[in-house]
């Protein structure tokens, strides 16, 4: 039998166990505590620092909507300071006063969830009235059919968008002229042909002889006319016009609700404005055509078929606005500017046609030498008056300018159809004998003929009338120069011929 001393000694040692038991619990509970906060303390670091050096703007508001945190970025981007920000509410700051931006805040409104996203690019100004955009992103944590917190991200998108504007704008705009280009007019043309922009018409414009500016005065000549005559497009037309370059030396317009009586009024001061550029500038004309919608009906393809018949129209009616006219303007313009005179051209004509005549020359080969004595200077016009009016000792510089005209020369007629048959003769025109001229250094027969007379006539009479590098020589003096360039410069056998006859 078990004694009650025994008894109470068994029931005391178990509780002492039970005692040990629960501090042990205890003391794990706490160790594990521990670890947990531990493990929190060291998320809340790493947090902490990720907030601060990530690459876009965070925002950290409570349920109430008021600003509990935010990072660097957001003061960067918004240009404040922390005091402006934390603590208040979004509707107290300025730059969220935009309306844009309020229909995006206004969370508290969202129907509950246990998460909302929401995200929108905006347009804000700064402080100094820039405009910036941001692209905001934010996140609505809610428990408990209650919001907990509210994270707004916010992304500085300003060069993004810039990139993007000027992409569009390179999509639809010519660089040179910065107009509207064909694939923008033709989405505007579907855009405007409905019956209530009625009538619709179209002009469309072609400049004449860009070419040939191009082969005379260079490509960046050719540049600037085009934005000459862009910008008189911009002067004449209205605001809601739309002006593009429609084609290489093509511009077009089109005018929603305009009449042809009024797209015939803009047409005729658009040619008005290029006929007293032409004159300040150098030659160039542009063609123009109209044509008008006038009910539904029409097929616009069909009105742009009938603008360009009658610019084609308009080419035909002058014969300055062909090829061959420009190239005439170009040699008026040469002689109006005294780079070559009148008279110079008369002789050199009349004496390349008496030794045409003596070589008994065809009818058909005397136009062509006839034609040759009036152009042999046309590359003339693209050399700067500074060098060719220059009184003073021309560099080796300006020589090289100089002689590049036989080739200017040469590309302005051979862009013409009615000149190109004589465009060789213009380039060689001051090539030598022995094979010591320019541009190609041809020597002997392999000299065109015409080319050869030229050389002859042509620097006779500059012997006999001067020039400012060159002192006038009396007749012998002048043929005496001629003999002793004989074999040399010139053809022996047309240098008697030409002599046998201004002897006479």
């Amino acid at each position: 039998m078990i004694s009650r001393e025994s008894k109470l000694k068994e029931e005391f040692t178990t509780e002492i166990e039970k005692l040990k038991n629960l501090i042990g619990d205890i003391e794990k509970s706490s160790e594990r505590h521990g670890l947990l906060e531990g493990a929190l303390k060291e998320n809340q670091e790493k947090y902490k620092a990720l907030f601060e050096v990530i690459p876009f703007g965070i925002m950290e508001l409570d349920g109430e909507g008021l600003i509990i945190s935010v990072n660097k970025q957001v003061l960067k981007i918004f240009d404040c300071k922390k005091r402006d920000l934390v603590g208040n509410s979004l509707e107290n700051i300025d730059i969220f006063k935009n309306k844009e931006i309020k229909n995006y805040f206004d969370f508290l409104d969202y129907p509950i969830s246990e998460k909302r996203q929401f995200s929108a690019d905006i347009e804000l100004l700064d402080k100094s009235g820039d405009i910036i955009y941001v692209e905001l992103n934010y996140y609505i944590h809610k428990k408990d059919n209650e919001i907990k917190s509210v994270y707004i991200i916010i992304n500085n998108i300003s060069e993004r968008k810039r990139i993007e504007e000027e992409i569009r704008y390179l999509r639809y705009h010519d660089q040179l002229t910065e107009l509207f280009n064909r694939s923008y007019f033709d989405e505007e043309v579907k855009r405007l042909n409905t019956e209530r922009q009625l009538p619709l018409s179209i002009v469309i414009g072609d400049i004449n002889g860009l070419r040939i500016i191009n082969d005379a005065f260079g490509n960046n000549e050719g540049d600037r006319l085009l934005k000459i005559v862009s910008d008189i497009f911009k002067k004449v037309c209205r605001r809601e016009d739309i002006i593009a370059r429609y084609g290489e030396d093509e511009f077009a317009v089109l005018l929603p609700a305009t009449s042809k009586e009024l797209a015939l009024e803009i047409k005729n001061r658009i040619k008005e404005m290029c006929e007293k550029v032409s004159k300040k500038e150098f030659p160039f004309i542009l063609s123009l055509g109209v044509s008008t919608k006038e009910n539904r009906e029409q097929q616009f393809s069909e009105i742009i078929i009938s603008a360009k018949d009658s610019m084609y129209r308009n080419k035909l009616i002058s014969g300055k606005n062909t090829p061959g006219g420009v190239v005439f303007s170009l040699i008026d313009s040469l002689l109006e500017n005294g780079y070559e005179t009148k008279e110079h051209t008369k002789r050199v004509e009349k004496m390349a046609w008496e030794l045409g005549s003596a070589l008994r020359l065809t009818k058909s080969k005397m136009d062509e030498l006839s034609m040759l004595a009036s152009l042999h200077d046309l590359g003339k016009v693209a050399i700067p008056d500074n060098i060719l009016k220059d009184k003073e000792k021309l560099s080796s510089k300006d020589w090289e300018v100089i002689k590049s005209y036989p080739e200017i020369g040469y590309n302005i007629a051979k862009s013409s159809f009615k000149f190109a048959h004589i465009a060789d003769y213009i380039l060689h025109h001051h090539e030598r004998w022995d094979g010591l001229g320019y541009p190609m250094k041809l020597k002997g027969e392999d000299v065109p003929l015409f080319s050869r007379i030229m050389s002859i006539v042509d620097a006779y009479d500059v012997m006999r009338s001067g020039r400012f590098y060159k002192k006038t020589l009396t007749k012998d003096d002048a043929i005496k120069e001629l003999r002793k360039c004989s074999g040399k410069q010139f053809d022996p056998r047309l240098v008697e011929e030409f002599i046998s006859i201004i002897g006479e």
